[in-house]
């Protein structure tokens, strides 16, 4: 469960929601009320929030208790407006989807995703994968966020978490990378890391399958994962895959590796590469750590 505050310029009103997404609401003249955070838990509501409380949350009195925290507003199921629960501040009905949940969630954090460059990579080692790719990130000089299970970071900051991510704690997320001066973030994304659709409205730069141990084992299909997680391309997102060259400078690197290591490397180097990193740039930049390790 999570709170996201607005980080953007653009202003989130009641009814901005309403001609958005097609919501009712009891309260048709609060449509100036701006919002001014999204949370999904009762405890990480602040003055100026949207509450949308899980399922198992609605109740009669859950107006009430989000109002005395200092919600603006509150969404809540379609179901919630033939129960008749209602409140003194708007109260808005409806069923979003994970998409519109995370566009939302996107639109009160000023859409962070177009002002980081953002690495994707799905597969059973997508952890491994995506510590790989940090290092290399490391090394050529850029300051890197993290989101991946148990091991999200912003720069050398740890983030304590609750895994699975919703929407909202991967926009909330992003927002913290760009504030804290990161270039680039790279996700790790698997069932243990986000929920379906977490990744609804973040867009992505540069996508890879990671390889299991035995690289002959079928990875999953990098559309399948995508569409599961929500993941938004640009048109210029760019797919990476391992190359002769990229298996070439990774063994030179790590020549003592194990095989899964060097793989890793190389394909953490074809990211880097259709991400625009000039060759020159790696190969320098991999010289220099091999000679202070």
């Amino acid at each position: 469960m999570s709170a996201l505050s607005e980080a953007g310029t653009e202003h989130l009103t009641v009814s901005d929601l309403r001609e958005r997404y097609g919501l009712l609401t009891n309260a048709r003249y609060a449509g100036r009320v701006t919002l001014t955070s999204i949370a999904n838990d009762l405890k990480s509501v602040s003055p100026g929030a949207l509450y949308m409380p899980p399922e198992h949350d609605v109740t009669a009195d859950c107006v009430a208790r989000a109002q005395a925290q200092g919600a603006y507003a509150v969404l809540l199921p379609s179901s919630a407006l033939q129960k008749g629960i209602g409140g003194d501040i708007p109260v808005l009905y409806g069923d979003l989807t994970a998409a519109e949940r995370g566009r939302i969630a996107a639109d009160i954090a000023g859409h962070p995703s177009n002002s980081i460059a953002v690495f994707l990579i799905v597969g059973e080692q997508a952890q491994e994968q995506t510590a790989a790719l940090a290092g290399l990130l490391h090394v050529l000089g850029n300051p890197v966020g993290q989101i991946s299970y148990q091991h999200s970071k912003s720069l050398e900051r740890h983030l304590i978490e609750d895994y699975p991510l919703n929407e909202l704690d991967v926009q909330r997320m992003l927002s913290v990378f760009v504030e804290d001066g990161a270039s680039a973030v790279i996700i790790g994304a698997d069932d243990q890391a986000l929920m379906p659709g977490a990744l609804e409205s973040v867009v992505t730069d540069v996508c890879a399958i990671s390889e299991g141990d035995d690289p002959n084992v079928g990875s999953p299909s990098l559309k399948e994962a995508m569409e599961h997680f929500g993941v938004t391309l640009r048109e210029r997102t760019h797919l990476a895959h391992r190359s002769a060259e990229t298996d070439e400078m990774a063994a030179h690197r790590d020549s003592d590796s194990d095989d899964a290591t060097k793989r890793r490397l190389s394909l953490a180097i074809a990211m880097v590469m259709k991400a625009g990193v000039r060759k020159g740039n790696i190969r320098s930049a991999l010289r220099v750590s091999k000679e202070f390790d």
